[in-house]
């Protein structure tokens, strides 16, 4: 579902509902002025600037598919860091 940003200087790009998994997020934005249309999936850790991953695709359900893919793997690598860690301590 688009969220409205009507007051943005950016009303060309299309933003989506956020994805989120324990430390991890997914956004997604689409440029209305790009055709065809390409779907943007950046993933980040809360808390951080640093894109973890920056993909396209053609339509929201695969950039959608791939984010839920990616906030899995990302939560479960960071679970095992955190768990050797904490063995370690």
């Amino acid at each position: 579902m688009p969220l409205s940003d009507a007051a943005s200087d950016h009303s060309h790009i299309v933003r989506y509902e956020r994805l989120q998994r324990g430390a991890f997020y997914a956004d997604f934005r689409r440029d209305r002025r790009l055709n065809p249309e390409v779907y943007h999936c950046v993933i980040q850790r809360e808390g951080s600037a640093e894109i973890l991953r920056w993909t396209q695709h053609r339509s929201l359900e695969e950039a959608k598919e791939a984010a839920q893919s990616e906030l899995s793997q990302l939560t479960i690598r960071n679970d095992s860091e955190q768990q050797i860690s904490a063995r370690s301590s």
